[in-house]
């Protein structure tokens, strides 16, 4: 016997219902013993299978072993949120013995495996001992493998409710549209079919006027969509499989009542991407935690795209960098600190295992320098480093050096990022050409790093961005940041922004015309300096698209003539409209919410991080593209 007695875990069918229920009963005799787990030996897993005790209707898990390269296509995987680590139901494993198991745990064991009980699957909770370091670590090195190596992986995203198989049915309903719509020869759109009023890229608040869009923003908010290892689960599911010989899909999506192939749900969410309709599944969350705000993105759209693009460029046997997994993961979320890292191992590139080590014993801080200095090791990986560590972003380990990123800390507006795959990466970097071998000493005892840089200026002036937090009141939206509100303070607070910092370009030069003319283009260009480069369109378009959304803002804060307002109102639909977004779009993909500093000789103009100071030295790092602040 150990522990307090929980309840063990029962299946129960209902009388004329096709779904079971989570039950939990007391044994007559509560006596068991914890479950013995047998050592697992050498590229070894441990799957399980379910029984149902007749009589008493108790869940009984059977664990077998299963040599891993041997098994490929012989089990299915399991990924899903652990959710509440308490242990909430104990389940049956033989010979007097039990496992206790989290409400998730027990939730797949009665509502997911019962639907096949001649299937064996593969659980992380279940199938690897938990109270094993070692084991644990050697098990979540070959994860990659597991789940390439599956059947199928089965994303369990909890039981849902009434709006979840609304959303499921409605992502079904436009598939088919898409699917037909193939079929005849015709170029996939979803705008004609879909019951949305003509404006619904002008007002998010008309997306009422269909009833199925809540459902869906819903359903891509589930906590499963967020979780970190989530990432390697669909990305090499059954990456060792051939298509050819598939009957099923690699990952579906199931609830309790209804089930979704990932890929039906991909491919739904790139034609409305493609349409310019995403913008209906967008949501306000409170900005408490610097992550959230007006007109979000759901998570698992976000998720869904990436996990798309990164399973492709896995099926064309593209080299993902580890720099790319790394940078990917800070958008996601894990219960321990250390898997921000190791959620990534099975997706990326083959490193060295001593240099990269996976040690749940470790403290986190040792496991984050430890990757870190291996990463500056590799000088090739040297300037992404750089850019994800530093003061100015959130940080929950304050014992971490500065050079060291502190991943733990979700973090969305980080400063650069790489590309996905070996073929793309580094465009931001190589912006100057191939940088060269920089000089780095480490040294360990000091936790302190040595680089060679050049001193270019210092900071004299800050210009911090006005803050868009929710208010109360009407709020429109025409993209997913710029809000039309009915209160002006927020738009003349932006018009203030930007006249500061034509104020401080003006100031360093004679007035003049030309003079005038400069600040200005210096003001956009600065704004949107950091999109990439190969996305590039000419000057003029960005010029007009900049002076449409400067002129949307002086209407914005009352400042134009009715005239000019009757005249904007007109044309919501038309150039001016399309210019502004543009615009907009431009600036939260290159500046964000991010400062904008001027600098003190050279008068300088440029944006950087939230932490940065007056008085903050600029400088250029040997062998890096960008400037850096010290």
């Amino acid at each position: 016997m150990f522990g307090t007695p929980l309840p063990f875990l029962t299946v129960l069918y209902k009388a004329n219902a096709s779904r079971l229920e989570l039950r939990g009963r007391q044994a007559k005799d509560p006596g068991t013993k914890r479950y013995q787990y047998a050592p697992l030996g050498e590229h070894q897993i441990r799957v399980l299978s379910i029984s149902i005790e007749p009589g008493t209707g108790f869940v009984v898990c059977n664990f077998d072993h299963r040599n891993l390269e041997s098994s490929l296509g012989a089990y299915r995987a399991v990924s899903y949120c652990w959710g509440d680590p308490t242990p909430s139901y104990r389940v049956k494993c033989g010979n007097g013995q039990s496992l206790l198991v989290t409400k998730s745990a027990a939730e797949i064991l009665t509502l997911v495996l019962p639907r096949n009980t001649t299937d064996v699957y593969w659980i992380d909770q279940l199938c690897i001992n938990q109270e094993d370091i070692v084991e644990k670590s050697a098990q979540v090195l070959m994860m990659g493998q597991i789940y390439s190596s599956t059947k199928q992986v089965i994303a369990w995203l909890g039981r849902g409710n009434a709006d979840s198989k609304t959303a499921i049915d409605f992502v079904e309903m436009l598939y088919k549209e898409i699917e037909d719509m193939k079929l005849k020869g015709l170029q996939p759109t979803l705008t004609p079919i879909l019951s949305l009023p003509v404006t619904i890229r002008t007002f998010v608040s008309e997306r009422r006027l269909s009833r199925k869009w809540y459902p869906l923003t819903d359903f891509l908010k589930n906590p499963w969509f967020e979780r970190a290892w989530v990432m390697q689960e669909v990305i090499m599911a059954c990456a060792k499989i051939d298509d050819s010989s598939r009957l099923e899909p690699p990952v579906v999506v199931s609830f309790e009542k209804c089930t979704i192939g990932f890929g039906v749900l991909a491919e739904v969410l790139r034609i409305l991407e493609t349409d310019n309709l995403l913008l209906a599944l967008s949501y306000d969350k409170p900005d408490s935690d610097g992550t959230g705000g007006l007109g979000m993105e759901p998570p698992g759209l976000t998720a869904i795209r990436l996990f798309s693009r990164l399973r492709n460029d896995v099926s064309r046997h593209f080299l993902i960098r580890l720099y790319t997994g790394l940078s990917r993961a800070w958008d996601f979320k894990a219960g321990n600190d250390r898997d921000k890292l190791y959620a990534v191992r099975g997706f990326c590139e083959q490193v060295d295992n001593a240099a990269f080590r996976l040690d749940y014993a470790a403290t986190v801080e040792d496991v984050y320098k430890t990757w870190t200095t291996a990463l500056f090791e590799r000088r090739d990986w040297y300037p992404w480093q750089l850019h994800m560590a530093g003061i100015g972003l959130r940080r929950s380990y304050t014992s971490l050096p500065s050079w060291v990123p502190d991943y733990s800390s979700s973090s969305p507006r980080v400063q650069l990022r790489p590309e996905t795959s070996a073929g793309r990466e580094g465009d931001y970097y190589r912006a100057s050409g191939a940088p060269r071998m920089p000089e780095i000493i480490i040294d360990r005892l000091a936790d302190s790093i040595r680089l060679r840089a050049i001193h270019i200026d210092k900071i004299e002036v800050i210009f911090r961005q006005p803050s868009m937090q929710m208010g109360s009141g009407l709020r429109y939206q025409i993209s997913n940041q710029l809000l039309l509100n009915p209160d002006r303070k927020t738009y003349e607070a932006r018009l203030e922004w930007l006249q500061s910092i034509l104020n401080f370009l003006r100031a360093s030069a004679p007035a003049s015309e030309d003079n005038d003319n400069q600040a200005v283009q210096d003001l956009w260009q600065t704004i949107i300096s950091n999109y990439n480069a190969s996305e590039a369109s000419p000057d003029g378009v960005f010029w007009e698209a900049f002076e449409s959304w400067y002129r949307v803002l002086e209407f914005l804060a009352g400042n134009l003539r009715s005239s000019l307002i009757a005249t904007f109102a007109m044309s919501r639909a038309g150039d001016v409209y399309n210019r502004t977004i543009l615009f907009e779009t431009l600036k939260m993909k290159s500046l964000g919410d991010r400062p904008v500093f001027g600098t003190c000789q050279k008068r300088l103009l440029g944006y950087g991080p939230q932490g940065m100071l007056a008085g903050d030295v600029l400088c250029i790092v040997q062998g890096m593209c960008t400037p850096f602040l010290l």
